[in-house]
């Protein structure tokens, strides 16, 4: 990496393994073939390599005049530079991609936007035009930029699809100085957290077994899910919910004031801890870490966690939380990070003991992470800023260029 995080605002705590780097420069010191040694200095990971090859294939659309910008106003000049956008970016991304589609399908099936590509890519090399294909492209745009999958062109997707080639090969560029920060190695076995794409992914022999919708911190002070990587210790089963101090203050006391009932209505008792005063919510189906956590002890108090909020996973924008990471299928978690079968998980989770903590037999590696461009299944994909901390990055990177 080029860029120190802490120099460009990106609340980044995981480390790259410096000692590492330093050892694999001397090698190349002593090697004869300079490029190749500096080559291998790169990250080596499949998602590297994919985004290397996205922006020299956007850089190439951007040298050659971008694509068009798309008006507003309903129309055939609004058609016809719909079809010229999406063939431009869609098409590119297609080219070379055939066989990382193909092995990420025999791996863990085709996803919902490579079932939709596949008709999409065979109209654009035929030139085929029509209201279906149109749609069809949409979606897979949409899809792949992280918003609601319509098919319409509404004011979000004209939006996004009005970024300039150029700027997203900055983009890009910064993403790709994101993974330079990242541990050359992240282990065998892992849980993988990409904050903007609100996805939680579990990895095992270096391939994803398990992927599920994420709701992460909102994007106001206090509440973000900051980047750090810990190591996961235990699985709590009907947990209580400690409330914070602050969440305590500033949320619940005057709820509580207001309402003097509003306590034993929501399953909330005081408690004792260490002389002071708290207020803890009561395990069972009210509580709002719901029936299972999932804990990596941190200096941040972040943990992941079941909720009884299911209609948040419906939602594109899953920024809601104030930190934590719920989970949209929390029962397969359990049964990834400890080996049980389903029917063991569910009945902790259901009839079993209170705050039941077991502990993980192997620690696991827990990355949260911040990739606004990224890749999944072999494609490119890009997600909303959703806490604003391209542009500084963008800047530092686009000079180093």
């Amino acid at each position: 990496g080029q860029v120190n995080p802490a120099t460009v605002s990106q609340a980044w705590h995981i480390g790259a393994n410096k000692a590492e780097l330093d050892s694999a420069l001397v090698r190349s010191l002593e090697d004869s073939d300079m490029t190749a040694s500096l080559a291998d200095m790169q990250p080596q990971d499949a998602d590297y390599q994919v985004l290397k090859t996205a922006y020299s294939r956007y850089r190439q659309i951007a040298a050659t005049g971008g694509w068009p910008t798309v008006p507003t106003a309903k129309g055939a000049a609004r058609d016809s530079a719909l079809h010229a956008r999406l063939d431009a970016e869609l098409s590119a991304d297609s080219i070379g991609s055939t066989a990382a589609d193909t092995a990420a399908a025999k791996a863990s099936g085709p996803s919902v936007a490579q079932v939709d590509s596949q008709p999409t890519r065979k109209a654009i090399v035929a030139g085929v035009h029509n209201k279906t294909t149109l749609a069809a492209e949409l979606k897979e745009f949409q899809e792949r930029h992280g918003l609601e999958r319509t098919g319409v062109l509404d004011k979000v997707t004209t939006e996004a699809i009005n970024v300039s080639a150029d700027e997203r090969v900055k983009q890009i560029a910064a993403n790709l100085e994101r993974h330079r920060w990242l541990p050359r190695t992240l282990g065998s076995r892992y849980v993988y957290v990409n904050v903007p794409a609100f996805r939680l992914d579990a990895y095992d022999s270096g391939q994803k077994t398990l992927s599920m919708k994420v709701v992460v911190g909102a994007e106001y002070e206090g509440k973000i899910t900051p980047v750090f990587s810990d190591s996961m210790e235990s699985v709590v089963f009907r947990p209580y919910w400690n409330i914070t101090p602050d969440i305590q203050r500033l949320e619940i006391a005057p709820k509580v004031a207001a309402d003097p009932g509003y306590l034993d209505r929501n399953e909330m008792e005081y408690f004792k801890d260490g002389g002071e005063t708290r207020i803890r919510q009561r395990p069972g189906g009210k509580n709002s870490l719901g029936l299972v956590k999932f804990l990596f002890p941190n200096n941040f108090n972040i943990y992941l966690h079941d909720t009884p909020a299911k209609g948040l996973f419906q939602q594109t924008d899953r920024a809601a939380s104030h930190g934590c990471i719920r989970l949209e299928r929390p029962a397969e978690m359990a049964q990834w990070v400890l080996g049980w079968d389903g029917n063991r998980v569910n009945q902790a989770m259901n009839s079993g003991s209170d705050n039941n903590a077991v502990r993980v037999p192997q620690k696991l590696p827990v990355y949260i992470v911040y990739f606004t461009s990224y890749v999944r299944d072999g494609r490119l994909y890009f997600a909303d800023d959703v806490y604003n901390r391209d542009q500084a990055l963008v800047r530092k990177v686009a000079a180093a260029d």
